[in-house]
């Protein structure tokens, strides 16, 4: 997927995750956890567990994001909806179209793969602010089963880490 502003995004080869791995080592992770979640991601690519999607720009790495055919939250799992999942734009790329055009590409892909819904999760902290106003205005909506904390339903009265654990998970029906 190509448009004026010289953003690509295409699925990601084996070629691309030496760079991955530099551009998106973050300082709250390892440089060997870094490593080894990309190496499973593409392992989990080939595998057709995972669909992993880079963004570029200019020919540089920018995001990324993957869509998972059976996801870990059980609602999704028992349901057959894939997950949008570990969507991720560079900070000084955000507020551009570019979170919106790889959302759009998953659900393109989703439909190829034969899905008439799909599924994403969402933090509740202010980090994800944007991201909950950008799901919504793309209609995704709450599935209706509350929040969960590591893929299980909270329990009313009990206490969660407000983390990126705490997740609203949503769905959307593709056309």
């Amino acid at each position: 997927m190509k448009n004026n502003n010289d953003v690509i995004i295409r699925q990601m080869t084996s070629q691309d995750i030496e760079s991955i791995i530099t551009i998106f080592c973050f300082p709250w992770t390892t440089i060997e956890k870094t490593i080894e979640k990309w190496k499973n991601y593409y392992e989990e690519q080939n595998k057709n567990i995972r669909f992993v999607a880079v963004v570029e720009k200019k020919q540089q790495l920018v995001g990324y994001a993957s869509l998972l055919s059976s996801s870990e939250y059980p609602h999704f799992k028992k349901a057959n909806i894939p997950e949008i999942n570990d969507l991720w734009v560079l900070k000084e790329h955000r507020r551009k179209g570019i979170g919106k055009r790889i959302i759009a590409y998953l659900e393109n892909q989703a439909r190829r793969e034969g899905f008439r819904q799909i599924g994403i999760g969402v933090g509740l902290y202010e980090d994800y602010g944007p991201a909950q106003n950008l799901y919504g205005k793309l209609g995704y909506l709450p599935d209706g089963s509350g929040i969960t904390y590591k893929h299980l339903a909270v329990v009313a009265g009990e206490k969660y880490p407000v983390d990126d654990d705490l997740v609203l998970w949503l769905t959307k029906t593709l056309s």
